[in-house]
């Protein structure tokens, strides 16, 4: 059994590596989570606390790309989640919930709608959505309609912007907080001016740009065409959590996401932004556990 805290790794069909480590309770109920654009497995360190209170094993891997985890030859959603049934084959987890943040989100669907008699339960928070969707595509408002349609066909301009945040994350710590709350606001301002949840978050960011930029290339190119996925398949009980004001992701893609789900219920959270959850893991963790339990007790 992994150990808690410490770093993992497996290595994957032609010894490409994928990092990981485990929080809360390492014999509690498997929790796949998957970390934002930029993130990587430090990310969910904010949630040992709640994960050992409600026995629950966080399984945090670095995504690919970021951190310690390689890029395969071909990136798609599908093959993400062959990755992800690897992984926790290796750990001993037949069965097991899956959460997912923002850029995270596109990939903890794909392993919901890919692996549906696995898969206990599915969270998503201020997800990504199904963008190239024409409807969506449409309806976003100009920044995001350059940063997910635009942007991903350019991926020497990605590496270039995520290389200058990098080095402000290395160099000017202060500097990189107001990069990161840019496309944020005042909300986002106000949750990293508390230390616990700035500290934590700009650790995650620093050690998933380590390595390069594959990591946010793969991603852009990932959430900027067609899934490949049916999001019918998802068979375990799933919740979409949004804020009315984050303008990070398209609202529209994540409602649009929550509709196709059809075990999904979506809570839009009134005059909440994009970093919600870096406050509120303990109420995310505690739906995860109870659905989690009850969709394995219904086998």
């Amino acid at each position: 059994m992994a150990s808690n805290g410490a770093d993992h790794m497996l290595r994957l069909a032609r010894g490409r590596a994928l990092g990981f480590r485990v929080y809360g309770d390492p014999a509690g109920t498997p929790l796949l989570f998957l970390h934002g654009t930029p993130g990587s497995r430090l990310k969910f360190s904010i949630g040992h606390e709640a994960g050992r209170a409600l026995k629950l094993a966080i399984i945090a891997p670095d995504r690919w790309g970021y951190g310690l985890s390689d890029v395969p030859p071909e990136a798609t959603l599908s093959a993400y989640a062959g990755d992800m049934a690897a992984l926790m084959d290796h750990l001993g987890h037949k069965r097991f919930a899956v959460g997912g943040i923002s850029g995270g989100g596109p990939y903890a669907a794909a392993v919901a709608a890919l692996l549906p008699s696995r898969v206990t339960s599915l969270a998503l928070i201020s997800p990504v959505g199904p963008i190239a969707d024409a409807a969506c595509a449409a309806s976003l408002p100009r920044m995001q309609r350059f940063c997910f349609t635009v942007l991903p066909r350019r991926p020497r301009a990605i590496a270039a912007a995520f290389g200058i945040f990098r080095i402000t994350l290395k160099r000017a710590p202060r500097l990189a907080t107001q990069l990161a709350t840019f496309r944020g606001g005042r909300l986002e301002r106000q949750m990293m001016q508390r230390p616990e949840i700035c500290e934590r978050l700009l650790g995650s960011f620093r050690e998933g740009l380590r390595p390069g930029m594959a990591g946010p290339v793969t991603d852009l190119a990932l959430f900027s065409r067609a899934w490949g996925i049916d999001l019918a398949d998802i068979a375990a009980p799933a919740r979409v959590w949004i804020g009315t004001r984050d303008t990070v992701v398209p609202l529209v893609a994540a409602r649009a996401l929550a509709r196709r789900i059809t075990t999904c219920d979506l809570e839009e959270l009134d005059g909440e932004g994009h970093l919600w959850v870096a406050a509120n893991y303990g109420r995310v963790l505690e739906w995860i556990a109870t659905s989690a339990r009850a969709s394995a007790a219904a086998i």
